[in-house]
């Protein structure tokens, strides 16, 4: 198969052709605060991170400008410097015969006397063959040539596309361009070698030979020998190294093959998943059986052959077919060195790789708990999740498996007012809608008040060579665009897990209503020999808080973290074939009983045999995601902070793999593991936080309790005819931002925090939003201050808010601040809302109906762990009324969520104070102005600069 392609030396390539070491990158981080996109804001902004570089040639320097990543910085610098050279990058769009000749003249320049001392990975291997013993001195295998020089790869690929995916196809190219070179280059096809047909000139061999280092006098490194049939084990080898031969003839001799020129040499993988960067050894596959079965018609009888030759377990690892046993093994020559660089490995480390190969195992091993763990069903927020994000993760699978990178494509869609925007708040109701699979995080445009923008996210993976891999398209709208980003980038990752846990390689699996799912995975990935489902045991518990004594009060969406082990226990009364040993004959001699009878002692007074597998001093999850070993998550929702739990279950065999690859001693655990052992688990639970209040109150309200407070406070807004708002401990000016959305007679919104940064994401917030579309606000102003001082320029405003503030005080600072609003800010109309403490039973289902009596641990917890206190209706009434009396103001009471007229009562309930209109103080105005303005908007200003532009 021929075809095309485009192969355009980059600048950077081509500086390096010219300059080589002589040219020299540095690149300086950039913060541009230009780019925080709010200009004006006094508060020191870190943009993002861009970066610059500056390239330093012989004669000369450039500097780039600035990108977002440094590659690209690198390149332009690049090119910078070749448009003062004036050179101009060919774009080569080679044909297939020039990609042949460009072939030839490579291997020709490798076997130059220049290319011996290069500081090239291939130059150190043929220095290396140069001390090789006997009729193999001075013969370089090809498949050195062609897994370890990048540009005979990439000409490979224009001949024959296929090559990415049979590299061995590189290794025929190269014995095929090198049969040209007859006069200069000794082809031997049946030895999978190449020789230069002159010897190196002696001073410059002699001269190389004084470089050897001697730590390859002798050393013998761990390797794992990976056999061909999948009933033996894979277990543990050594390779000798030394340096008077070269290693792939250590390698040859193991997997008995006559030399290293037979030895094929797979691409690196595996330092994510074991800490080495290692490669797969096997034979080159013989191409001549193809040939001769089409002659002989025999193609059923060799295929059959090949089959049963295929080695399964290392093909899985490697994505690519290999024959025969196979040797994992870390070492290998690395650029500017002469010496081998060599790791030991274990059978532990093939085992991670295998797991490493699924996006469960990539999470698996990110959170350094292969069992414990495993990839959550659902994103539900950012700062919830643990480990790498979901996005992170696939791009870690595509590279794993040379797979294109993802392509997001996002879209965002405006969400439409309500037409009935203030029904009243007492006919919402709460819903007993259990918190699903992200719904939390999205909004049907019929649930959602206000105008806005909603985003949704597509990602498709293809091969490299753009051949569409899977292709899923969430159908649901998010609020934030990473959520529709990490949500969609999961649903991949958990469609490919369920193909990789299965095994279902010929029809995809059932998708949700909200999701499409194109996929031609069957042609990419071959079908993993070991099954990675390790949760489907049948357990024994112990020692574990009983469900029926005891309330559930971890919820789901809680972040809880725990200490625990995990160890492989097996009971000595048990034999090798797991009956016990009393099971004996019924006709046994006197000599048998008397064994029997000390064998029986001996049973009753062994302990059972533990190994350790895994363990972690803490780790966090959040409870009802599915990231964690569910066997462990059940037990702890059932515990209380600092309790200890311990149980027991029964490994299926498919859990094996896993436990080898978490285990230390692998012959010790495999020995445990054909005595029918159990795990056992150990678990002490270090700490709990709650549920996030957004996501309680979501599962239960729609639209949520945050959306039905703005709808509040604008019926007030309307009523009043206000023109003024200032909203005290605006945060990151989540109200103001959703007043904008609604005709209002507001033209003056004011901000009062003391958070820097939510002040700063509020200015940016309302930046883009005033300067983008016109609305009746005139002036916008955001004040860095504790609502606890009081300013005068906040003085007889016509409405204030303080929604959802005074509980993250404490309770005698809320006391201060009502004192203080009332006694000097002297608003015309105050809204104060706070979460009604009695429903929080509700919320967190923390009591059941049929359980009578409450203790102390059961009563219900505060909505945030950040709440200092929350009140009661009776004590919120005490604190508002005796307020409103002191300071001649009148307060009526309502809420939202639920219903003032059914117990408990409204989640979230609010005082409304109005002032007397015979009462007004006057105030010299400048006479307290405490408040720092850190951002302001001005009405005037914006259109000012709009006509100066046109």
């Amino acid at each position: 198969m021929a075809g095309g392609g485009k192969c355009t030396p980059t600048p950077k390539a081509i500086i390096h052709q010219k300059f080589g070491a002589k040219a020299s990158y540095r690149v300086e981080e950039v913060h541009d605060s230009s780019q925080s996109g709010c200009p004006g804001l006094v508060i020191p902004q870190k943009g993002p991170c861009l970066y610059r570089c500056h390239l330093e040639l012989p004669d000369f320097s450039v500097v780039s400008n600035v990108f977002k990543k440094k590659k690209d910085s690198e390149q332009s610098a690049a090119e910078l410097a070749l448009e003062k050279l004036g050179i101009r990058p060919q774009n080569d769009d080679l044909t297939v015969d020039e990609a042949w000749a460009e072939i030839v003249g490579r291997i020709k320049y490798i076997f130059s006397d220049e290319f011996l001392s290069a500081e090239h990975p291939l130059g150190a291997h043929l220095r290396a063959v140069l001390r090789r013993d006997g009729d193999c001195c001075g013969s370089v295998p090809v498949s050195v040539i062609a897994t370890f020089d990048a540009k005979i790869n990439s000409r490979c690929k224009i001949i024959n596309p296929s090559v990415e995916s049979d590299p061995s196809l590189v290794i025929s190219y190269v014995i095929k361009a090198a049969a040209k070179l007859s006069d200069y280059i000794v082809a031997s096809p049946d030895e999978s070698s190449l020789r230069r047909k002159s010897p190196y000139p002696s001073e410059i061999v002699e001269a190389l030979a004084t470089h050897v280092s001697d730590s390859l006098l002798s050393r013998e490194v761990a390797a794992v020998f990976i056999p061909c049939l999948g009933e033996e084990v894979v277990e543990l080898d050594t390779l000798y190294i030394s340096s008077d031969r070269h290693y792939l003839d250590s390698i040859a001799e193991r997997l008995s093959l006559k030399s290293g020129n037979q030895v094929m040499i797979s691409r690196t993988f595996g330092k994510a998943s074991c800490g080495s960067e290692c490669r797969l050894y096997s034979a080159i596959p013989n191409k001549s059986s193809d040939k001769s079965s089409e002659v002989s018609g025999s193609s059923n009888e060799d295929s059959s052959h090949i089959e049963k030759t295929r080695n399964a377990r290392a093909s899985y690892i490697c994505g690519q077919d290999i024959h025969g046993d196979a040797i994992l093994a870390s070492v290998g020559y690395r650029w500017k060195s002469n010496d081998l660089d060599c790791d030991d490995l274990t059978v532990k480390s093939f085992y991670r790789i295998c797991c490493g190969m699924s996006p469960n195992g990539i999470y698996k091993i990110s959170r350094q708990a292969v069992i414990a763990a495993q990839l959550p069903s659902s994103f539900t927020t950012k700062s919830n999740w643990r480990g790498p994000l979901p996005r992170e993760i696939l791009c870690m699978f595509c590279h794993q498996h040379r797979l294109a990178e993802p392509v997001f494509s996002s879209s965002n869609a405006p969400v439409e007012s309500l037409s009935d925007i203030f029904r009243s708040h007492k006919k919402l109701k709460v819903s007993g809608v259990d918190d699903a699979d992200n719904d939390n995080l999205s909004r049907g445009k019929e649930d959602t008040p206000g105008s806005g923008i909603r985003f949704r996210c597509e990602v498709k993976i293809s091969t490299k060579s753009q051949d569409l891999v899977l292709e899923c398209s969430p159908r649901k709208f998010y609020e934030k665009e990473n959520d529709a980003i990490q949500i969609a980038s999961l649903k991949a990752l958990l469609w490919f897990s369920k193909f990789f846990d299965d095994l279902d390689v010929e029809q995809p699996s059932d998708t949700d209503d909200d999701e499409d799912i194109k996929s031609s995975i069957p042609i990419v990935f071959a079908a993993p020999p070991i099954i990675q489902n390790e949760h489907s045991s049948e357990s024994k518990t112990t020692n574990v808080p009983s469900a029926e004594k005891r309330v559930q009060s971890i919820t789901n969406g809680s972040v809880v973290s725990i200490c625990y082990s995990l160890s492989l226990a097996v009971d000595p009364e048990y034999s090798s074939d797991g009956e016990s040993q009393s099971a004996s004959d019924d006709i046994e001699s006197n000599e048998d009983i008397m064994e029997s009878e000390v064998d029986a002692e001996y049973s009753a007074n062994c302990e059972p045999l533990i190994e350790l597998i895994e363990s972690n001093e803490e780790i966090e999850f959040e409870v009802g995601t599915g990231s964690m070993n569910p066997h462990i998550e059940s037990a702890v929702t059932q515990m209380t902070v600092g309790e200890y739990a311990s149980f027991s279950t029964t490994p299926p065999d498919a859990a094996e793999a896993l436990i080898l690859a978490a285990s230390a001693d692998t012959v010790t655990v495999r020995s445990l593991l054909s005595e029918h052992p159990t795990l056992n688990y150990s678990i002490l639970l270090l700490g709990v936080k709650g549920p996030s209040e957004e996501r309680m109150e979501a599962a239960f309200f729609k639209p949520p309790l945050s959306k039905q407070r703005v709808e509040y406070a604008l019926k007030h807004i309307r009523e009043s005819s206000a023109s003024t708002l200032v909203d005290f401990g605006c945060g990151s000016g989540s109200l103001l931002d959703s007043l904008l959305d609604y005709p209002t007679s507001l033209q003056t919104i004011i901000g009062v925090d003391i958070s820097p940064k939510g002040l700063a994401r509020a200015a940016k917030m309302l930046h883009i939003k005033l300067n983008k579309e016109d609305y009746n606000v005139k002036s916008a102003t955001l004040y860095d201050g504790s609502i606890l001082e009081f300013d005068s320029r906040l003085y007889d405003v016509d409405i204030g808010t303080c929604l959802e503030v005074i509980e993250h005080m404490e309770e005698d600072q809320a006391c201060q601040f009502g004192e203080k609003v009332l006694s000097l800010f002297r608003p015309k109309l105050l809204i104060v809302s706070t979460p009604n403490f009695e429903f929080n039973t509700i919320l967190q289902r923390s009591t059941p109906e049929t359980q009578e009596d409450k203790t102390e641990s059961q009563l219900p917890k505060f909505r945030n762990h950040d709440h200092k206190f929350e009140w009661t209706r009776e004590q919120f009434n005490n604190w508002a009324s005796k307020l409103a009396k002191v300071h001649n103001y009148s307060v009526e009471f309502s809420g939202v969520g639920g219903s003032g007229e059914v117990e408990p009562g409204f989640a979230s309930q609010i005082a409304v104070f109005r002032r007397e209109a015979s009462f007004v103080e006057n105030v010299a105005e400048g006479s307290m102005q405490p408040y720092k303005v850190i951002w302001e908007w001005k009405k005037e200003d914006r259109d000012q600069k709009r006509l100066i532009s046109d």
